[in-house]
């Protein structure tokens, strides 16, 4: 009776860390502007590495223009992360942004044992656990969300602190190319501001089953809307 009562706790031990993502998982998606499709972009789970002796889950996003919007306004994003494997905040970030004639390299490396956050140029005291967007898309995934809960997160990219928070705000049905999903949305947004670049607001849409996938992520820019739609799971 002990040695089953010992392998139940084990197991469920077991089963509390599970996570539904691992390394391997690709999710691509479609990319609108404005109901015109302009690129595609992918999140990518490449593996577990070390940081500062921790294991950190290896994430990429690419994004890229194709066809016509390629020659009017050409993307090519490449973002990587490196966020804890247990808590899901970032040890490191690294992003290489090109859109059209913007260009931009960042490269952040959090020692929270030291409590600084470095760039190549720089030191930054740091009193709390960073959250870029894309750790958040993968904290997300491994927390319950319940309606209304307002959540609160920091973010470091290199040029300030920024507080910002996350709210559930309902539910919604998203079509896909690979399925039907019942979503719930997430709005992040700060001090009753929206939040992200041009002043855009944002919503991420996440799947409310046991996957939690974010089907569809959609931002409001100045002059029109971008989304991003799951198109393969691989």
């Amino acid at each position: 009776m002990k040695r089953v009562i010992l392998y139940l706790l084990i197991l469920s031990i077991s089963l509390a860390k599970e996570v539904p993502f691992k390394p391997g998982e690709s999710l691509k998606y479609s990319a609108e502007f404005n109901l015109i499709p302009v690129g595609q972009a992918e999140l990518y789970v490449s593996g577990i590495e070390q940081i500062h002796g921790k294991d950190a889950y290896h994430v990429s996003f690419s994004a890229q223009t194709k066809g016509l919007a390629n020659q009017l306004f050409k993307i090519r994003d490449q973002i990587d992360i490196w966020m804890d494997s247990e808590k899901f905040f970032t040890h490191r970030l690294k992003k290489n942004i090109q859109e059209g004639s913007y260009k931009k390299s960042v490269d952040i490396t959090f020692d929270y044992g030291k409590g600084i956050a470095r760039t190549k140029t720089n030191e930054v005291e740091i009193d709390f656990e960073a959250r870029d967007p894309f750790s958040m898309f993968y904290y997300l995934r491994t927390i319950p969300l319940k309606e209304k809960e307002i959540m609160s997160f920091t973010s470091f990219e290199g040029r300030k602190i920024v507080h910002y928070n996350l709210q559930m705000t309902g539910k919604e049905i998203i079509n896909s190319p690979v399925g039907t999903f019942v979503c719930k949305v997430i709005r992040p947004f700060r001090k009753g501001k929206n939040l992200f670049k041009n002043q855009g607001d944002m919503q991420i849409w996440i799947s409310d089953d046991a996957k939690r996938l974010p089907v569809k992520i959609q931002i409001k820019m100045k002059f029109g809307s971008m989304t991003l739609l799951l198109k393969k799971i691989s």
